[in-house]
């Protein structure tokens, strides 16, 4: 999706491919990939992208993320953070995420004798 969005933005802009790439510092190959949504699109490669577009990376999300529309601020900052720091950015937040998904709640576990009966289903007498 992403890729598609970032393709329609360089067409916009009158920029080719391979002037793009050159300008991040990819192959231009690696840059169709990306576009073609062939290969997983990095933060990185999205902010950098952007950048050298000429555009805040938070302004080309759409505006229906749901829960988790409120990152779009986040994303305008990182697109701040110098490049050579952005790797080490990407780091943390990975990190973060980690935490965040160890210290989410962990549903209850079914108990002993819970299946799919329901209350209007008598439990069966076993058979002798």
């Amino acid at each position: 999706m992403y890729g598609t969005i970032l393709r329609q933005l360089r067409e916009t802009k009158g920029r080719s491919q391979a002037e793009v790439a050159r300008s991040v510092g990819v192959s231009a190959a690696k840059l169709a990939r990306l576009e073609a949504n062939q290969r997983g699109l990095s933060v990185e490669d999205f902010v950098r992208i952007t950048q050298t577009l000429g555009e805040r990376p938070g302004n080309l999300l759409p505006n229906d993320l749901g829960d988790i529309g409120h990152l779009k601020p986040l994303i305008d900052r990182i697109a701040s953070v110098p490049p050579r720091s952005l790797a080490l950015v990407a780091a943390i937040i990975e990190q973060a995420v980690l935490l965040a998904e160890q210290a989410a709640p962990k549903p209850p576990a079914k108990q002993e004798g819970q299946g799919r009966r329901t209350s209007r289903q008598p439990a069966r007498k076993p058979r002798r």
